[in-house]
């Protein structure tokens, strides 16, 4: 072995005895996980990687709860299949679209090959590895690669999502990623960011319906499959876009909550609004939980996070950059407002009164009435609308307008016929997932979802005093 190898594997070794995990559950994906990341992004004490995301809902998925893991394997998982597949592979076109669609800059100095060889040499110097060693080996790596200081790092940040991919939306989600966490670093710092509940839902469906072409993904050619699914509750994340993102997260709620009342960890939530409208005193709680510096920078009123050391662009979904979608039936942010939206500010706490109509509003009171309560969020100035009242007033983006079927022929006319069709196809679809909504309210689905499991005291916040304030 190499002088070289020898001071890498020392330096890693080193780095496994001490290393805690910050672990952050963003548990509707709108909560700003890539916000946190970036607020860190250049804390000595604090190493995470701004372009990577969801390595314990990858790594469960892939190889099950087991915390011993086939080297060779899981070396090729890391470099081929999870999110650091963008900072190890070699910055193709695919690699540098994605790093500007998170807001970073594509030509961060990065040596790829030289983190490779490095993480290979960790992570294969072995017939197995345990999965908190491989986490340490693929930060390690990617801090030699980037010219980044170790000898001061005292926490792994991790942001990552509740859910599994291959968990359904209606059966809930087990939480199990806090267990395989607890299993790897059993003193970790866990986070519940959350927002929001309106801003959640606005920013999902903005982003879905544009994605998919329409409020319901449907074409003439899967109209049957999608209306199968709505009729039977089997909803995805391609189906109809406004039903599956309530019941996601009424069931991501339910599951975070769960794991918030459970004893034996000591969870901390952080509202994404005390971020942007209260940072400094905010990150000063953050800082003394956490027992670390707080940076000169955070207290600097121009602050702008940063992305692998490059100031950060911002993201999201009202963002042409984030999401490319600028034909679609909702308008994205003017990319001037969508540029200035990166540093802590009002507009990304605001924007979804603008997004949503006064019914939506009030059908997200109705139905997140509970979290909102338990967060500190008021109910909107809105009429008192019913919840029939509420569903039976069609919902932005969903219906079709002349001008977004006359974008669709300037784009193509296989686009233009597609939206032409949409008409046709939208009133059962219009129908029965209002039917099927009100059924599921009924029945309670999204009731209870801020009952753990155990007793145990209100989790704490980290700015307990602005309860209520929104």
């Amino acid at each position: 072995m190499t002088d070289e190898s020898t001071r890498h594997e020392e330096a890693y070794r080193t780095l496994c005895s001490r290393l805690n995990l910050i672990l952050a559950f963003d548990h509707v994906g709108r909560a700003g996980n890539g916000f946190l990341l970036g607020i860190f992004d250049r804390h000595p004490e604090v190493m995470g990687c701004h372009w990577v995301h969801y390595l314990y809902s990858y790594l469960v998925t892939e190889f099950g709860m087991e915390s011993r893991l086939d080297s060779a394997r899981a070396c090729k998982f890391i470099l081929e299949k999870s999110y650091f597949r963008y900072v190890f592979q070699d910055a193709d076109e695919t690699v540098r679209a994605y790093v500007r669609k998170i807001g970073g800059n594509p030509d961060t100095p990065v040596d790829r090959p030289l983190c490779r060889a490095v993480f290979r040499k960790l992570v294969l110097a072995r017939s197995e590895i345990a999965r908190r060693d491989l986490l340490i080996a693929a930060y390690y790596a990617m801090a030699v690669g980037t010219g980044r200081d170790v000898s001061r790092t005292r926490y792994l940040l991790i942001a990552d999502a509740i859910s599994l991919r291959f968990e359904h939306v209606m059966q809930g989600f087990s939480g199990r990623i806090l267990d395989a966490a607890l299993a790897d670093f059993p003193d970790l710092k866990p986070i519940s960011l959350v927002r929001d509940p309106r801003a959640m839902y606005a920013s999902n469906r903005h982003q879905y319906v544009n994605q998919l072409g329409n409020m319901y993904g449907v074409t003439p050619k899967n109209a049957l499959a999608r209306l199968r699914s709505l009729l039977t509750d089997d909803l995805t994340m391609d189906s109809s876009v406004w039903s599956f993102w309530l019941a996601y997260g009424a069931q991501t709620a339910r599951c975070i909550y769960r794991l918030r009342h459970r004893t034996d960890v000591d969870f901390r939530v952080l509202r994404n609004e005390d971020l942007n409208l209260r940072f400094v005193p905010t990150m000063e709680r953050v800082a003394a939980w956490l027992d670390i510096d707080m940076l000169p920078e955070w207290k600097d009123a121009e602050y702008v996070p940063t992305s692998m050391g490059s100031p950060w662009k911002g993201t999201g979904a009202y963002n042409s950059r984030y999401q490319g979608k600028t034909n679609g039936p909702l308008v994205n942010d003017p990319q001037k407002v969508a540029d200035h939206a990166a540093g802590p500010n009002r507009h990304v706490t605001d924007r979804w009164r603008s997004r949503l109509a006064p019914h939506e509003i009030r059908l997200l009171d109705l139905l997140f009435a509970e979290e909102m309560r338990e967060l500190g969020y008021s109910p909107a100035p809105v009429p008192d609308y019913s919840l029939v009242e509420c569903l039976i007033r069609p919902f932005r983006g969903e219906l079709p307008t002349f001008s977004w079927i006359a974008r669709g022929f300037a784009e193509s006319p296989g686009e233009g016929m597609r939206r032409l069709g949409y008409p046709f196809l939208l009133p059962p679809f219009f129908v029965i997932s209002r039917m099927r909504l009100h059924r599921l309210y009924r029945k309670g689905f999204f009731a209870g979802v801020t009952q753990g499991e155990a007793d145990s005291p209100t989790t704490p916040f980290l700015s307990p005093e602005c309860r209520g304030e929104q």
